[in-house]
């Protein structure tokens, strides 16, 4: 190489040390911008398993994370589809923390009844009872007619209504434990 090329692969050499350097730079930069990471739970436990999956039309989300962090509260290791972490494909994580999932709620509402993806969920968690002696346990947040294989289980009644009385017992003290065999 002649001292023309060698000035070139210099040039080069050197553009390339400053672009990654000032890349490197604004990256530290941001990285002190960034806001703090959410405080929802990892959807994915290392353990690996769950006392509860909740089910929910997107419409119910906010009735559900409720019922969800009620949950946690009690020390139940609780999926819920809102806390999948970004990157992640939410079928996927879904069906492996369905599979994972020692008891299985589905939130009932009109959304719910509309909701293709719910009735595959509805299917899925029945089939875990029949195959697997998991629970499943209907969720009432609305006034709707559970579908029969629902309406056989005693629901969770979450309706607002006038004159209802507030639940004041967590789920370990309404009848037999969520708690999976540890």
């Amino acid at each position: 190489m002649g001292p023309d090329e060698w000035g070139l692969a210099a040039g080069i050499v050197g553009a390339v040390a400053a672009v990654v350097s000032t890349g490197f730079e604004v990256r530290g930069r941001l990285a002190h911008r960034r806001a703090p990471a959410p405080s929802a739970p990892p959807a994915v436990d290392p353990g690996g398993s769950f006392d509860v999956f909740i089910s929910y039309a997107e419409a119910d989300g906010g009735s559900a994370e409720t019922l969800a962090s009620r949950l946690r509260a009690e020390g139940l290791r609780v999926f819920l589809g809102r806390w999948i972490g970004p990157g992640l494909v939410e079928s996927l994580e879904k069906e492996a923390a369905l599979h994972a999932s020692a008891n299985g709620l589905l939130a009932f509402s009109v959304a719910t009844t509309n909701d293709p993806a719910i009735r595959d969920e509805y299917a899925a968690l029945l089939q875990r009872v029949h195959s697997g002696g998991r629970r499943f346990i209907p969720v009432l947040v609305e006034d709707v007619d559970l579908p029969p294989f629902a309406r056989i289980r005693r629901p969770v009644d979450l309706r607002d209504r006038p004159g209802k009385r507030p639940i004041r017992r967590g789920p370990r003290h309404a009848g037999p434990s969520l708690t999976a065999a540890r």
